[in-house]
């Protein structure tokens, strides 16, 4: 009896090995490849069981997910970072990368593609793209990028690394490929953009073959821009990019790097969303110059050319570029432009909006702008003196005033002769007509009358009528200079 007892007692045990052994079984998680490789003796000679589970990872990597709903396919996402962390480890060993890596490169670039070559999404933000004052809190991310940043940073180390040799990668950075990768360029989320722009630029310098081809599709992608869209996200990362590559071309420039400057540097100035990447513009500008300082005079006839209409941030940001660029031309180069250049600056300080005429009257602080000035009194002396004298007595704005009155009394230092004809030239041959505001004053209270007269007529006809709101009135902020040209300069 007492041996049967203790046979029941022992067989719940033994019935119960065989389950906790499937249970080990089911925890015991597959071990990483690279913990695999570290027991092969032979790194050149991998066995198959090592081959077929890393592109087993490779294949599961490959495989589209929906990865703007977090509660889809959860634990197939999570495997998925898991196997990129896998794949990102191998690259730091060269044996590895050797023996494992390199003889599937098609697979791995395959893989890179299928994640990254899609539609753009379209992210909606709490305010307008380049408002001024907007924070980047502001800005809704893309979902995808937490999944999509391991596939970037794994081709990113895949290109800086140094197994994997020119002609290696060459096969696969085709036209068609580059094509579609400057595409993505046009992203909104700057992360993806940033990663975009250190891969493109290891690739032009990794693979010397395939540059000409890369700053062709670069070229094509801003004639796109310039011609046709008018509006690329990634224009400052591109601009990033030809910066490093201008800084280094050989002097004397060659001729398709000068036609460069003049169908594409230049006309990016005339893009409406020129103001998102000027800074880059700017830099590759003066790279230019600093490479061929003659470039100059055209890129001044360009600025006059495309100047902006009723955008006076932008108008600031010419104006900045222009001064700098005059430092580096060839005064003599400059005559045929002089008429073009002062009567533009004269707009600006005659116009109606205070940043723009102040930016405007810095020129007048510079040396070499001084310079430049006096080169050519018998053109900017009849230009400048009738209008800075007139509006010098009735600007609206205090403290511009003031600078108008200094500049004057500039004027006549440099030639009280030439200052004082050109004051006195009734008929001046140039296309500023002066207005005195007493006479316009009169006009003014015209043309209000005949309003006047007009709103009666149609009261009469219609008692319920309003008399509309007008946008100017003798109580207005600048009162009686109240014109868009402060009401004492019309400029033809």
């Amino acid at each position: 009896m007492n041996n049967k007892a203790a046979s029941s007692k022992q067989t719940p045990a033994v019935r119960q090995q065989p389950q906790a052994a499937a249970t080990a079984s089911q925890n015991r998680t597959p071990q990483p490849i690279i913990q695999n490789m570290a027991r092969v003796t032979d790194p050149k000679h991998v066995p198959k069981e090592i081959r077929d589970q890393f592109l087993k990872k490779i294949h599961f990597c490959s495989q589209p997910y929906d990865f703007n709903d977090d509660t889809k396919n959860v634990k197939e996402k999570q495997e998925r970072s898991q196997y990129l962390q896998e794949l990102f480890d191998l690259l730091k060993e060269p044996n590895f990368v050797v023996n494992l890596v390199v003889p599937h490169l098609d697979l791995i670039i395959e893989m890179i593609e299928k994640n990254i070559f899609r539609p753009l999404p379209i992210l909606k933000k709490t305010a307008t793209n380049g408002e001024i004052g907007m924070e980047d809190d502001d800005q809704l991310i893309d979902p995808a990028w937490t999944h999509l940043q391991p596939v970037y940073e794994y081709f990113l180390q895949l290109i800086v690394n140094e197994q994997p040799d020119v002609k290696s990668l060459k096969i696969f950075i085709t036209h068609s490929f580059i094509q579609e990768f400057l595409e993505l360029f046009d992203s909104e989320e700057p992360r993806e953009r940033e990663y975009l722009k250190n891969i493109l630029h290891r690739l032009y310098a990794k693979l010397v073959p395939r540059r000409k081809m890369i700053r062709k599709a670069i070229n094509d992608c801003f004639y796109t821009l310039i011609h046709e869209t008018y509006k690329f996200n990634g224009a400052a990362e591109l601009l990033d990019i030809l910066a490093s590559i201008i800084s280094g071309f050989a002097v004397p420039l060659r001729e398709e790097h000068v036609i460069f400057f003049k169908t594409v540097i230049i006309p990016l100035h005339k893009v409406q969303t020129c103001q998102f990447y000027h800074e880059q513009l700017l830099r590759c500008s003066m790279l230019f110059l600093s490479k061929d300082p003659t470039l100059a005079t055209f890129l001044v006839e360009g600025l006059l050319r495309y100047w902006p209409f009723a955008n006076s941030a932008k108008e600031v940001m010419f104006l900045n570029e222009l001064l700098e660029v005059l430092e580096v031309c060839e005064i003599s180069k400059l005559e045929p432009l002089i008429p073009k250049l002062f009567k533009r600056l004269i707009k600006c300080i005659a116009g109606p909006h205070l940043q723009v005429a102040d930016r405007a009257m810095c020129f007048f602080e510079n040396d070499y702008f001084l310079t430049i000035l006096k080169s050519y009194k018998p053109f900017t002396f009849p230009l400048l003196v009738p209008v800075i004298a007139q509006i010098a007595d009735t600007h609206w704005h205090k403290v511009l005033q003031e600078s108008l009155n200094a500049l004057k009394t500039i004027l006549k230092e440099i030639d009280y002769q030439a200052f004082d004809k050109a004051l006195n030239n009734k008929d001046p041959k140039y296309l500023y007509i002066i207005q005195d505001a007493k006479n316009q004053k009169k006009d003014r209270q015209k043309i209000e009358e005949k309003w006047k007269n007009l709103t009666k007529q149609a009261i009469q006809k219609n008692p319920n009528f309003k008399e509309p709101i007008v946008p100017y009135s003798d109580t207005h902020i600048v009162g009686e200079h109240n014109g868009l040209n402060n009401g004492n300069i019309t400029i033809l």
